[in-house]
């Protein structure tokens, strides 16, 4: 557990203990949700809440490309920093 303080803008901080702990590294996506009256951080997960990649002048990846790269992504947050 850290503490972390809501800046003028709305940021937060996530703590390093928590990041490390958690395997969250710069750029990662993350869901945030209010939950009862608790503010839940956490990992998109599954197809419905993937992100594709960024339109780079190519029409959008068809749904086998896109379930691939749901999939690798999945296993990609699943792998320990250490191991990658």
């Amino acid at each position: 557990m850290g503490m972390a303080k809501i800046y003028t803008k709305g940021q937060v901080t996530i703590p390093r203990v928590v990041r490390e702990a958690t395997g969250l590294e710069v750029g990662d996506p993350v869901i945030v949700e209010a939950r009862g009256g608790e503010v839940v951080v956490r990992r998109p997960r599954g197809v419905l809440e993937f992100e594709p990649p960024e339109p780079g002048g190519r029409q959008a990846p068809r749904w086998p490309e896109a379930r691939r790269a749901a999939r690798a992504e999945r296993v990609r947050r699943r792998t320990p920093p250490t191991e990658r």
